[in-house]
C-alpha cells in the first residue's frame, strides 16, 4: 500500500469512485462451507455490483476494489494521482478485459 495514503483513505477514495461510476460496493462475509465464493464484480438486475469479503484485511479490500475498478475507462475521471497509480498498478496484476 502507498505509504503516502492511509489504507482507509485509499479505500474511501476507491468507494467514492465506484459511486461516481454508479457501481454498488458491498462488503459481505463470503465464507461458506459448501461453496467457494470470491470477491469480484457482477451484474444484478442491470446494476453493477462489486462484492468484497469483509473478512479480508483493509489493504486487500482496497486492492480488490482497485482491480475491479481498473476494468472501467477512467481516462476522463479526475482522481488523485496516487489513487490513479494504485489502480493502474493493481490492474497490471491481472490481464483484465475492460467493461
Amino acid at each position: 500500500m502507498d505509504s503516502e495514503l492511509s489504507d482507509s483513505f485509499l479505500l474511501q477514495q476507491l468507494e467514492n469512485l465506484a459511486a461516481r461510476l454508479e457501481i454498488d460496493v458491498r462488503y459481505e462475509s463470503l465464507a461458506d462451507d459448501e461453496f467457494t465464493i470470491h470477491s469480484g464484480g457482477c451484474k444484478v438486475l442491470d446494476r453493477t455490483l462489486i462484492l468484497i469479503d469483509r473478512n479480508r484485511p483493509l489493504p486487500e479490500r482496497a486492492r480488490l476494489l482497485a482491480v475491479e475498478l481498473s476494468r472501467y475507462d477512467l481516462e476522463e475521471v479526475y482522481l488523485l494521482p496516487r489513487v490513479r497509480e494504485f489502480i493502474q498498478a493493481s490492474s497490471r496484476e491481472k490481464n483484465l478485459p475492460r467493461r
